[in-house]
């Protein structure tokens, strides 16, 4: 069959809500005009984050297009063993030969990494398929064969012929063994390490994002803070940058969680609480008796039915990472100042937003609101930073440190420069695990230079000039 015969199936993917799971956000994978069904009841049974449906979605994706391009090629019984090793040979390299792509996939290459990502997610999500769905063999050839039956198929036409092959010299543990080991990919080692430099926001232009960045166009000679200042967007980039939290953290503040610190009446002591199973006070009608719930049951039945911001989609959208939780009985974890003047700004700049600024929405108990009175997500406080670092003449990128995300990058370069242990740097920046601060805390490649110019070495040879 030649690349014109070949019929391209196009996939796509969705974020829609669940209402078995409540409603929640979840990926649907569309296969040409219908949802893929399987992968769905996949993610229903393993209840994964967002970001691993995605993986899970695109990788089921892009095998099921590339079957539909080139599975004929395999239909022969001797080479249907090679046809998962192909897949993942054309994810790494790519579909182009020559400086032509014959199949119309126009995949280009990618890293080990990710290519690694996405193979074990298809055998992941294939495996269950076979555990769920598959007791007798599907022919993939057959033209009412579906993109799913085909994956059944393959994957499980390998394992039982790779199992029979080897039954003669082993027994069933050892074939099974065998079995598992076949499906590890031999490609080409890349024995080359990149320095994952850190990008931090450069903090020499912390103060013009605060001032000039965040100032409202045409106010700018109003002596009134809260007209003359996007009040909102400076507190939450304080946050993050002075309190080491990521992007989406402080947008699940609620207006109760900024308190005055006990031992400081001019600092904030700002409580940040997990989305759904933080602690929500109220006072009972009925009794008067003061009252705890977790945030997600007080919001359904005091706040009209609204959701945590987790399970919310579009721009009102804010995500939640597992976080090291300093306040156990409150589940939440306490934000440190890297420099308590900043927690000091941010107490009376608080005082200001929340008297003058932040609207008064009845049932909408979140901190940070838009012009409108809707919780503000993650994609409109990133719309507005990007915009603040322009105004100052920077260009937005992951690459400068100039993101949302290159603010706690700089809090965690700034616990390197006050020689803070990993046990201080992982409970300031609230990871579970002590090791995931090393990505904020590595040093770059200025660093080490500076570090290593710094060194004196007595016992250097004496070289001199010769003719």
């Amino acid at each position: 069959m030649d690349s014109h015969s070949r019929v391209r199936i196009y996939t796509d993917t969705v974020l829609v809500r669940d209402k078995i799971r409540a409603d929640t956000p979840t990926i649907l994978l569309v296969v040409g005009a219908d949802p893929l069904e399987q992968l769905l009841e996949f993610f229903r049974e393993k209840c994964l984050s967002l970001s691993a449906e995605r993986t899970y979605a695109q990788a089921t994706g892009r095998f099921i297009e590339w079957l539909s391009v080139r599975a004929i090629e395999f239909s022969d019984a001797t080479k249907r063993s090679l046809l998962f090793n192909a897949f993942a040979h054309d994810l790494r390299f790519g579909t182009y030969r020559a400086g032509e792509d014959l199949y119309g996939l126009y995949w280009r290459p990618t890293s080990h990494q990710n290519m690694g990502r996405l193979t074990r997610a298809l055998l992941h999500f294939s495996d269950w398929l076979n555990s769920r769905l598959g007791t007798t063999l599907l022919n993939p050839i057959h033209h009412q064969a579906s993109p799913a039956e085909q994956l059944i198929f393959w994957r499980r036409w390998n394992k039982q012929r790779l199992g029979s092959l080897l039954a003669h010299t082993k027994g069933r543990s050892g074939a099974e063994a065998d079995v598992h080991t076949s499906r590890k990919l031999r490609l080409p080692r890349d024995r080359n390490s990149v320095l994952q430099e850190v990008k931090a926001f450069p903090a020499e232009h912390l103060e013009h994002l605060l001032w000039r960045g965040f100032a409202n166009p045409g106010n700018e000679q109003d002596p009134r803070l809260w007209m003359k200042y996007k009040l909102r967007d400076i507190l939450i980039t304080l946050l993050c940058a002075y309190g080491g939290c990521r992007a989406s953290e402080p947008l699940h503040l609620w207006v109760e969680d900024v308190l005055v610190d006990p031992d400081d009446a001019e600092l904030a002591l700002v409580l940040v609480h997990e989305p759904n199973d933080g602690l929500a006070e109220y006072t009972d009608p009925m009794t008067g008796v003061r009252r705890r719930t977790t945030r997600a049951d007080f919001l359904q039945r005091f706040c009209g039915g609204r959701k945590p911001l987790t399970r919310e989609t579009g721009r009102r959208h804010a995500g939640w990472k597992g976080s090291l939780l300093t306040h156990r009985e409150r589940r939440a974890f306490q934000v440190f100042w890297i420099d308590k003047n900043a927690g000091r700004l941010f107490l009376s700049l608080w005082r200001l937003y929340i008297q003058h600024v932040r609207p008064v929405v009845p049932q909408v108990p979140w901190a940070f609101l838009t012009k409108d009175g809707q919780p503000l997500g993650v994609e409109g406080f990133a719309d507005s930073f990007q915009a603040a670092v322009r105004r100052i003449g920077l260009t937005p990128g992951k690459w400068a440190g100039t993101t949302t995300h290159g603010l706690r990058h700089r809090y965690g370069q700034w616990l390197n420069d006050l020689g803070l242990g990993d046990k201080e740097g992982q409970v300031a920046m609230h990871h579970v695990n002590a090791r995931s601060q090393d990505v904020y805390r590595q040093r770059g490649v200025s660093g080490v230079a500076a570090a290593i110019g710094n060194l004196s070495i007595t016992s250097l040879p004496h070289f001199t000039e010769t003719a």
